[in-house]
């Protein structure tokens, strides 16, 4: 052999070295670390699984999640998906001693455990990551259906079932309840991400009907209707209670210049619910009701327009606005400067700033909805919303404050002008606060 091809090959050697030593360290990290809670929802960390169903149930929810976000272009999700995985793949591990080819299933799982590695470290690649984490995952996919075809189909696609109230709580059987309060159990399903989740089709129909025709400074007693596609009743238990509240209802006028966020009181008429509101501007108003549907834990937007008598106007103003001054405070956005400008499809680090009105960092926004803030963001073509949450430690306590600072991820779903706001409690009231924000089209420089 040549001194060139000599030196080849340990190049080559040394390079498998390094990738292998590469996954091993992502595998430790990952032995080591548990994806953090989702503010939005405890179902994206759930806890380790106590069967061999149940592990397989985690698997394939996380690893169809792996699909999703990078579809969606949430790369840095992976990990936590991939995460959920190790301690399934764990216990997958140690309950092989009795199996019939015990070898053989242990080299699968270990595949399989270094496939999910694999993407990991794929989707953190300086050049085209997206392309890179898809090729991992068809081989992630392919080391999950080899280790699959050593269990049983009954096993693999088991459901699990929780109590929406103790999500901690899980079985097998869908008709058993909840061990600690007997409430009937849901199934369970793993969310893809704690910055963006594409609703799904909606399963519910609104209708709102207000008690006279909405105008500019008059309240109005709204009552809407919830129903099923085949037309029975949505009921308060049907739906999840999310952020404290079963039914966020996001309202906003043609202009996108006044928001409302109002949560509905259910009426003694089974899927009727009531609010009032007073409008700040003329023509109409449209509600979105964010809701999560017990049946299928997903997330769905259903809107409904509240008509009005008068005209309403346009949109005049679509300039980029980051600061803005509300009862004498300082209110300002900031982004990852290494993720500007703000492009469609593509998560991104901001941060809300509050500063008070002697000029010093404001600590003391009180918890709203769970959270020391809420951040709704709506599309310029008025079919488009977005509800995000701060990222970090959540209060558990009324009396925490939360600021200066509440960092959190946008992901903007389409480009264009969107109007976003931060509401926040400071003394006992609610500040709506408005910024202009210009969404270019994914991948624009």
């Amino acid at each position: 052999m040549s001194r060139a091809s000599s030196r080849e090959t340990k190049f080559v050697n040394r390079d498998q070295y390094t990738k292998r030593f590469t996954v091993r360290l992502v595998l430790l990290a990952l032995c080591c670390w548990t994806a953090p809670a989702s503010a939005h929802n405890p179902a994206l960390d759930p806890p380790e699984p106590g069967s061999v169903p149940e592990a397989w149930n985690v698997i394939t929810q996380c690893s169809a999640n792996v699909q999703t976000l990078i579809d969606t272009n949430q790369l840095r999700e992976i990990a936590y998906q991939i995460a959920n995985t190790t301690p399934a793949i764990r216990l997958l591990k140690s309950r092989i001693g009795e199996m019939k080819d015990a070898e053989k299933v242990s080299t699968a799982l270990d595949r399989m455990s270094n496939a999910g590695a694999a993407v990991i470290i794929a989707a953190r690649q300086p050049n085209d990551p997206r392309n890179s984490a898809l090729d991992a995952y068809h081989n992630l996919q392919d080391a999950v259906k080899s280790a699959a075809a050593f269990y049983p189909p009954e096993v693999v696609n088991a459901a699990v079932y929780i109590c929406p109230m103790h999500p901690k709580d899980r079985h097998l059987n869908s008709d058993e309840r909840c061990s600690l309060c007997k409430m009937p159990l849901i199934k369970r399903r793993i969310v893809a991400s704690s910055i963006y989740e594409k609703p799904g089709e909606s399963s519910i129909v609104m209708s709102a009907e207000p008690d006279k025709s909405v105008q500019q400074g008059k309240s109005s007693r709204v009552t809407i209707r919830l129903s099923r596609r085949d037309g029975s009743p949505v009921l308060p238990g049907d739906l999840l209670v999310m952020h404290t509240q079963r039914i966020h209802l996001l309202i906003v006028d043609q202009t996108l210049a006044d928001y409302h966020h109002e949560h509905p009181t259910a009426t003694d008429t089974p899927g009727e619910y009531i609010f009032t509101f007073s409008p700040s501007k003329p023509g109409a108003y449209r509600i979105f009701a964010d809701v999560v549907p017990a049946a299928s834990c997903i997330q769905e937007y259903v809107v409904a327009d509240l008509k009005s008598d008068s005209a309403g106007g346009q949109i005049d103003d679509r300039a980029t606005e980051l600061k803005t001054t509300l009862d004498e405070m300082q209110f300002k956005l900031s982004f990852d400067p290494k993720a500007l400008p703000l492009r469609a499809g593509e998560p991104v680090l901001g941060e809300l700033t509050v500063t008070a009105a002697d000029g010093k960092p404001y600590r003391g926004l009180e918890p709203v909805m769970g959270a020391f803030g809420h951040f709704v963001g709506f599309n310029e073509d008025h079919a488009t919303v977005v509800h995000v949450h701060p990222a970090g430690v959540q209060p558990t306590d009324p009396k925490q404050r939360g600021g200066p600072t509440l960092p959190f991820f946008l992901y903007a779903p389409k480009p264009g002008y969107m109007r976003f706001y931060a509401q926040v409690r400071v003394e006992g009231v609610d500040r709506f606060v408005p910024f202009g924000l210009n969404i270019a089209e994914a991948g624009q420089r």
